[in-house]
Order: structure tokens, then sequence, then C-alpha cells
């Protein structure tokens, strides 16, 4: 699945499960991996940030 210009990519948890998508915003995109994952509570979906503008995000747990 290839973004449009406007979405950007997330990874997306839900019980042990892995699955990447891309949105417009983090909402649509735990909604979208919720039809993935046929989850009954998109809330149990887990998103995180991965892309943005193409560019890879990278997360730190470590503050400087």
């Amino acid at each position: 699945m290839k973004p449009t210009e406007m979405e950007n990519g997330y990874i997306a948890f839900y019980r042990g499960r892995k699955v990447e998508v891309y949105a417009k915003t983090s909402y649509e995109a735990q909604l979208k991996a919720a039809g993935i994952f046929k989850a009954k509570k998109s809330y149990e979906v887990t998103v995180m940030l991965a892309e943005k503008n193409g560019e890879v995000v990278t997360h730190n747990t470590c503050e400087l």
C-alpha cells in the first residue's frame, strides 16, 4: 500500500500482532488497523508514528 501525499506511516499493535498502515491521522490509522485485525474495540489497538513526509521517525525514551 503506497501513501498519498498527506498520509503518514504508522505501525499498529493488537494482541501480539503488528501491521503497517498509512493514514492522515493516528485516529484514522487506529481505525484502519482495527479493521485489518478485526478488533471489536478500536481503542485496544495501539498505533505509533513510523514515517512522516517520507522520512523515518525515531522514538527515543531517554531524555537528553
